[in-house]
């Protein structure tokens, strides 16, 4: 391995087996390394779109809204012109108490594993591509760099927020 960037072949890509050596074989690698950018790019894109979608469905599991509370709470909420304390004392079922927002959304097993597996292979991407850097093949460097430039030109707008909208 050449410690330094250069522009020569023979180092190994990944596997021990993938040494490219020739002019050709590097450009393939490139290439394919470009490739792998794009895909990583397209990846990133639709587990920000995945996040949107499961962000609108957990609003709908969350607690009761302001809506919810029962008919005789919004009585003495909403009432001006009785006495709060008189009606309170009057009652006999307790008046629905206003809980907290959550601060947390749910555990929700079909949205939080596939965000767990979209982790890993994003994760995964990243350490082949960082093995891919630390040959110091230029050519390696720069077709990683026009692959993920690509890549977000392509898929960077999908499930990106735009003035609150999608």
């Amino acid at each position: 391995m050449t410690p330094w960037l250069h522009f020569s072949g023979g180092d190994y890509l990944i596997f021990k087996a993938w040494q490219p050596e020739s002019k050709g074989s590097i450009a393939g690698a490139c290439i394919g390394l470009v490739v792998f950018c794009v895909l990583d790019r397209w990846i990133a894109a639709l587990r920000r779109q995945m996040e949107i979608q499961w962000g609108s469905l957990a609003i709908n599991l969350k607690e009761p809204s302001d809506n919810d509370v029962d008919d005789k709470a919004q009585d003495v909420i909403a009432s001006d012109q009785i006495d709060v304390m008189e009606r309170a004392s009057r009652q006999t079922a307790p008046v629905a108490v206003r809980s907290r927002p959550r601060l947390v959304p749910p555990f929700i097993p079909m949205h939080d594993i596939p965000r767990g597996i979209f982790q890993g292979v994003q994760s995964l991407f990243s350490y082949v591509l960082m093995l891919a850097v630390m040959t110091f093949n230029a050519s390696y460097v720069i077709s990683i760099i026009l692959g993920l430039a690509i890549g977000e030109v392509l898929f960077g707008r999908i499930g990106r927020l735009h003035g609150g909208r999608v």
